[in-house]
């Protein structure tokens, strides 16, 4: 059984777009544009997938601070410049697939924990961009339930997000799912660190001050998805807001994660993402 599920479209009329097709771009591009990050910063030996942090500064924490927060992915962001992480390389499926940007989009991917927080980096870009992007997740665990930051981290600051993040974050980062078998730079660590992303802890996704969460209506009530995703479930209730990740999950065999949904049961989710709010 392979380390990563391979990227196969199942057919189920859930995607609002044919599944794209990347047989043109080949391995020895995605090296190219991968190592153009720098070399020394990816392809790293490693025995830990997840990277360890000092531990906090202050004792006793209960509620990390913003600033806490922001000094973290700040510091993960610096581990990956000079080269101090163990990130794995792919050519993301959810970001290249349905009408995000139906091309190529490159990812670096570390974790990073120590015994108040998990922190993620995400450093992204598409062929068509001049630089890279520095993306961070911070899992808060001084409070339960755990409590998610997002934020776009430039330089020594984190701008912080909220409502497009929460479009495929609501429960925190995402496994790896590399649109195609070789589109991974290694594949035992992209599995180690996707066994990571699911065994955290269910969280509570935090909005900045400055971004009101609209009203996202009534959850998905479905049995087959709301056994895990529930305001007492596993992971958090899904919303129409969802609904990309959910038809690419869903359609290429990820969700549920222990098997495939009925043609009936398909038929349900499709008419109820079809519907309006």
């Amino acid at each position: 059984m392979p380390l990563i599920k391979p990227a196969m479209p199942t057919g189920t009329g859930l995607l609002l777009e044919p599944p794209l097709d990347l047989s043109w771009f080949t391995h020895e591009e995605f090296v190219t544009v991968s190592s153009s990050v720098g070399a020394a910063k990816i392809h790293r030996p490693w025995t830990n997938a997840v990277t360890p942090l000092p531990p906090h500064a202050r004792a006793g924490a209960h509620g990390l601070t913003e600033r806490e927060v922001e000094a973290y992915m700040v510091q993960v962001s610096r581990l990956f410049d000079q080269g101090a992480t163990v990130p794995v390389s792919d050519v993301g499926l959810i970001s290249t697939q349905e009408d995000v940007i139906r091309r190529p989009m490159f990812n670096h991917i570390a974790a990073f924990s120590n015994e108040v927080a998990r922190v993620y980096l995400l450093v992204q870009k598409t062929a068509r961009d001049k630089g890279w992007g520095h993306f961070s997740i911070v899992q808060d665990l001084t409070v339960q339930p755990p409590v998610d930051y997002f934020a776009q981290v430039i330089g020594p600051k984190a701008k912080f997000e909220g409502i497009s993040c929460y479009k495929c974050h609501s429960s925190g980062p995402l496994a790896i799912h590399p649109a195609r078998a070789d589109l991974v730079s290694d594949a035992p660590l992209a599995a180690a660190l996707s066994k990571h992303i699911a065994d955290q802890p269910r969280s509570r996704f935090h909005f900045p001050e400055n971004e009101k969460p609209p009203d996202y209506g009534k959850p998905l009530a479905l049995k087959f998805c709301s056994r895990c995703h529930d305001a007492d479930g596993d992971r958090g209730p899904l919303h129409k807001t969802h609904s990309h990740a959910m038809r690419v999950l869903v359609d290429f065999g990820y969700m549920p994660p222990n098997r495939r949904l009925t043609t009936d049961e398909i038929a349900q989710l499709k008419a109820w993402l079809e519907s309006k709010p």
